[in-house]
């Protein structure tokens, strides 16, 4: 009997071992999908940062600001932004 107590045990184990493997697998895949490139656009920046429409537009129209086109509108991606923003800049 205990043989076969030890053997469903292992049996349970490796089915156990399959399921944390199979949530590694999971969670990698969530990470390389929250790594993937985020753009935001004027609207979504200024509910972001609570900041006017209109300032965000002038914000975009900077020669400076790493915007672009995408169709009719104006994107920037978000660690472009952030690095952007980590550089002191005077008017």
């Amino acid at each position: 009997m205990s043989a076969i107590k030890i053997e469903t045990n292992l049996n349970d184990l490796d089915d156990q071992l399959r399921k944390v493997s199979q949530l590694i697998e999971s969670l990698n895949e969530m990470e390389d999908k929250v790594n993937m490139i985020r753009f935001l656009t004027i609207q979504e920046f200024s509910e972001i940062s609570g900041w006017s429409l209109p300032v965000v537009k002038n914000l975009f129209n900077r020669a400076d600001f790493p915007s672009c086109d995408y169709g009719k509108k104006k994107i920037v991606e978000v660690s472009a932004a952030k690095k952007y923003f980590s550089v002191p800049r005077r008017k």
